[in-house]
């Protein structure tokens, strides 16, 4: 399993190795991170599975993993995301983890976390306070977003590191 830390932090429960813990001083990784690769490797072990960051906002975790990895991540009949859940407390969504160039990526990993609600489409508004993302969702699917639209404007600009904001159309 590839994960933000090293194999030996991954079986270990307490410690860390220093560059890992430098990681986490430097805020390159999270506690979440450490917390999410910790279960993943004792749920996976060494399965080819690559996890590359996880995000939380009120009660929902997002999980981002490597391309073609989701299917494994969650797990036959689901099993493993029912196992984080309950370890967690909170809901889990795991979406393919995207390098952001421009708004293709953007509508990409939207469409993931805002499904079954469909994306429209996503604009770069550039505004005096400085730019951000408006993400498209038509009205009618308002009611099939997977948690408030509040949370998923959190989470999305935690991902993007840019100020994302959803728009009913």
């Amino acid at each position: 399993m590839k994960a933000p830390i090293c194999e030996v932090c991954l079986k270990t429960e307490d410690i860390l190795c220093p560059a890992d813990e430098k990681k986490l001083q430097d805020g390159v990784i999270s506690e979440l991170d450490l917390k999410i690769s910790r279960m993943l490797y004792k749920l996976l072990g060494d399965a080819d599975v690559e996890f590359k960051k996880a995000v939380e906002a009120g009660d929902l975790v997002v999980i981002m993993v490597g391309e073609g990895n989701v299917p494994l991540v969650i797990g036959k009949g689901g099993k493993n995301i029912k196992l984080l859940m309950r370890e967690l407390g909170k809901r889990v969504r795991v979406i393919e983890g995207l390098e952001i160039k421009g708004t293709d990526e953007i509508k990409k990993l939207a469409t993931d976390l805002l499904y079954p609600a469909s994306v429209f489409g996503v604009n770069v508004v550039y505004a005096p306070s400085g730019q951000y993302y408006k993400v498209l969702v038509i009205r009618r699917d308002q009611q099939k977003l997977p948690a408030k639209h509040e949370t998923l404007e959190d989470i999305l600009s935690k991902i993007i590191g840019s100020d994302v904001k959803i728009s009913f159309i």
